[in-house]
């Protein structure tokens, strides 16, 4: 009888990192893929071998084989399967997990190794099924790659005539961008929130901030919004039917404000969150992130393992709640630091914090706060707690940065964009923002944005209430390192369809009346 080709289990192995990465193609490179490929295989190919070695039979250990790393690859989403039953209690996850490792699996295995069959058939059709599959996944993959040829940014164009001028300075101030991901403005809060915000404001004007009230984002998320920011730009160079975020991504790494500021002798710090593109800056001199082995496509495939879900349930290990939880605290420590730490060294500081993004891991005394205990509470009180916890650990750190710098810093406190409407978390990707209100859309684009600026005068009419982040450096620079940059005007967009991220509505005019 001819032999058939093992090749289920290297599929099954790589398939669920192919499947990941199929969903969320415009925002990754095929490079990620090259880690979690590399591990499934060899552990696909070593546990292949050591069942063949036992059993003899290379049909008889690939089955085997195959069906282990499915249940190992699937072992998540038994708790993930218990809440959309509705039921709390981690007990029936846990008895299901039981049942399956304990009793299911132990039982297809004695039927397997016991059975006089050859299972070269089986064997033949499931090479078939995961071949199908594979090639579904690879034809959508290839066919996103080769549109994406070509679509690159090149930065190496933007301000390359641009010179700041550091003379005047024995040493120029230390700059601090500190993104604090979707922290609403004023009236965002008042309105849809019911919550006054002025105490943290009016303490930020006392401690020398200008609070610009109204001000608004440029863009409806995190990587328009940021790579706008970070190049003093407005995004007009991507096609509308490009659905390709890669380049914002790279924009994100590879930016104007270091380019610039690293030119005249600054030292780029980067405090990354947990979001892949800003988790680490490889032009940075110094990155700051708090257990930040692997990257963030890896990590989504090693938290739906047995392993990691079962250690995680043990407490053996912390979960990613667990993890923003010591990560933003571990931020803040840091960023405290740097006055002292670089104090013969101008700094240039960009730091991401997610507080106020889920998962909400603080409640309003700053305590750390289960997965479990969030989804009891309404989203408005997560949000509220964790603008709590950002309002004083903000305050405690510019407390810090003003009386431990040599010389006055200028500091930057602000939002990428605002917390999403509830509509839209209801719908996500199907949410159309073209049809949202203009509550919606306010609630969305309106943002803490807060400047201090020692030494400058803050009835300058380049300071004005609704100014937006695509100037904020566009003025530092002007005021600052002699540029005559110019301000933008302050236009916000959104966009009209998920999938088209560049297919801008300019709202501007709506956030206005």
């Amino acid at each position: 009888m001819k032999r058939a080709l093992v090749l289920h289990p290297f599929i099954v192995a790589v398939f669920p990192s192919l499947a990941l990465y199929t969903y969320n193609t415009q925002e990754l490179s095929l490079s990620e893929l090259v880690l979690p490929f590399a591990i499934a295989l060899a552990l696909a190919a070593l546990m292949l071998l050591c069942t063949w070695l036992v059993l003899r039979s290379i049909y008889k250990a690939a089955l085997i084989v195959s069906l282990f790393l499915a249940l190992l690859y699937s072992t998540a989403y038994i708790f993930t399967l218990t809440g959309w039953l509705g039921v709390d209690s981690p007990y029936l996850g846990w008895m299901l997990l039981a049942l399956i490792w304990v009793l299911f699996y132990p039982f297809l295995l004695y039927l397997i190794a016991r059975t006089s069959k050859v299972l070269r058939y089986p064997t033949i059709i499931l090479n078939v099924a995961m071949v199908v599959m594979l090639l579904i996944s690879v034809v959508r993959i290839g066919t996103y790659e080769f549109q994406r040829m070509g679509s690159g940014v090149n930065l190496s164009d933007s301000y390359t005539e641009l010179q700041l001028d550091v003379s005047e300075y024995e040493i120029p101030p230390d700059i601090y961008y500190i993104v604090l991901e979707r922290y609403a403005n004023a009236g965002t809060l008042s309105e849809v929130y019911d919550s006054d915000n002025s105490d943290f404001l009016n303490e930020l004007t006392a401690q020398g901030f200008y609070v610009a009230n109204e001000s608004c984002a440029n863009y409806v998320r995190t990587s328009e919004s940021l790579a706008s920011s970070l190049n003093m730009e407005h995004i007009d160079y991507m096609d509308e039917d490009s659905s390709d975020l890669l380049p914002l991504n790279e924009k994100l790494e590879d930016n104007a404000l270091q380019r610039l500021l690293q030119a005249v002798g600054y030292k780029f710090i980067h405090v990354g969150s947990w979001w892949g593109p800003l988790r680490e800056n490889k032009y940075a001199d110094v990155n700051v992130n708090y257990c930040a082995r692997a990257d963030m496509f890896s990590e989504y495939i090693l938290t739906a393992t047995m392993p990691y879900t079962v250690s995680t349930e043990l407490g053996i290990i912390d979960d990613l709640s667990m993890r923003q939880w010591k990560r933003t605290r571990f931020e803040f420590e840091e960023l405290a630091r740097i006055p002292e730490e670089y104090e013969e060294t101008p700094t240039f500081t960009f730091a991401h914090l997610m507080i106020s993004h889920p998962p909400y891991t603080f409640d309003e005394d700053g305590i750390y706060l289960s997965p479990e205990e969030a989804g009891k509470n309404s989203n408005r009180d997560n949000y509220m707690n964790a603008l709590t916890v950002t309002n004083e650990m903000v305050m405690d750190l510019v407390e810090e940065l003003k009386s431990t710098s040599a010389v006055p810093p200028i500091i930057i406190l602000q939002a990428d964009e605002g917390p999403y409407p509830e509509r839209y978390r209801a719908g996500d990707r199907t949410f159309s923002w073209a049809q949202a209100t203009d509550m919606e859309v306010k609630e969305k684009m309106g943002i803490l944005n807060a400047y201090y600026l020692p030494g400058v005068e803050y009835g300058d009419t380049r300071l004005y209430s609704s100014i937006s982040p695509v100037n904020s450096f566009r003025l530092v620079f002007d005021l600052y390192f002699g540029t005559n940059l110019g301000l933008l005007e302050d236009s916000s967009y959104v966009y009209t369809n998920y999938s088209l991220p560049y297919e801008f509505l300019d709202v501007t005019e709506r956030l206005r009346s």
